[in-house]
């Protein structure tokens, strides 16, 4: 097959903007790759579809009148070989992940995580990713339960279980993306503890959580929160990622409506991830976000 690599490439402003078209036409994921300069560039892959390329086009410029578009057509596998060309060791908290052609010594590299994501989300470079691994490391304990909402290449599920949680339960409504995460979490030697399933929703998930971690879009994230709610034990942690600063409060109040509060929020290269507990009581009151952490 021959896929067309899409480089957008804009300024931090309108990132956040152009990278939620791209997940609407990608569902696979984007690569967000070193700024040049002061701009960002967002990287995806799309089967050949002309048109499907022109609405991508149309909408991006839409979304984000700065952006610079630039394509390329690839052979089978060429997608592979440039990413790879990107592709560096992650470090977030306690986990390091690793690209598993990655030959160099790595210092410090704390607990591993080897990686192939394909063609599905979750390198671990991503700002949103990165947040989430570091928000994994803080409430992560032996021994609790975790669900994540959004797997993509399985990197936040496997490090969850490499820091020692009994259980996981990684949902995505790519087939691609559970495909992908199969063979990360097997290559990591972790399948005794993390459950995949294909599905669009957390409606089929019965056992409650002490960790939900929900890497989404801000449009993305609404519909799984009542289920969130249902889910999280008493004093549990949701750690919500995949969107930008200037989204979080839109973000809060749709927690504090389903009855979740928000207790942290961090940020990094203008994106942010906030950590919400159950709250007590209907009428209980927010609290204020603790000082932002950059991992």
């Amino acid at each position: 097959m021959i896929w067309t690599e899409i480089s957008i490439d804009v300024p931090p402003s309108q990132a956040e903007s152009a990278a939620d078209v791209v997940l609407r036409h990608c569902p696979s994921g984007f690569q967000e790759l070193a700024s040049r300069g002061r701009r960002r560039v967002l990287r995806a892959y799309l089967a050949p579809d002309r048109q499907g390329l022109a609405r991508l086009r149309q909408q991006v410029m839409r979304a984000a009148p700065s952006a610079r578009i630039s394509t390329r057509r690839l052979g089978d596998g060429g997608w592979q070989e440039a990413w790879k060309k990107h592709a560096r060791p992650v470090r977030a908290g306690r986990v390091t992940v690793l690209p598993t052609w990655w030959k160099e010594a790595v210092v410090g590299v704390g607990v591993p995580v080897w990686l192939d994501p394909g063609m599905a989300f979750g390198s671990g470079a991503h700002p949103t990713t990165r947040l989430c691994l570091a928000a994994i490391d803080r409430h992560t304990s032996p021994g609790i339960s975790v669900i994540d909402v959004g797997t993509g290449s399985g990197v936040l599920a496997i490090a969850a279980a490499r820091l020692g949680a009994r259980r996981v339960v990684a949902i995505d409504c790519d087939p691609i993306a559970i495909g992908v995460a199969t063979e990360n979490v097997a290559r990591n030697r972790v399948g005794a503890r993390v459950t995949l399933r294909l599905a669009a929703s957390l409606a089929g998930v019965r056992a409650p959580a002490d960790l939900i971690v929900a890497n989404l879009t801000a449009a993305a994230l609404p519909p799984f929160l009542p289920d969130v709610r249902r889910l999280l034990m008493p004093g549990g942690r949701l750690v919500a990622s995949g969107f930008g600063a200037s989204k979080a409060r839109a973000a809060r109040a749709e927690m504090a409506s389903a009855g979740l509060e928000v207790v942290g929020a961090d940020r990094l290269s203008g994106w942010c991830a906030l950590v919400a507990t159950p709250m007590s009581s209907p009428g209980s009151r927010r609290a204020g976000p603790r000082r932002p952490r950059i991992p």
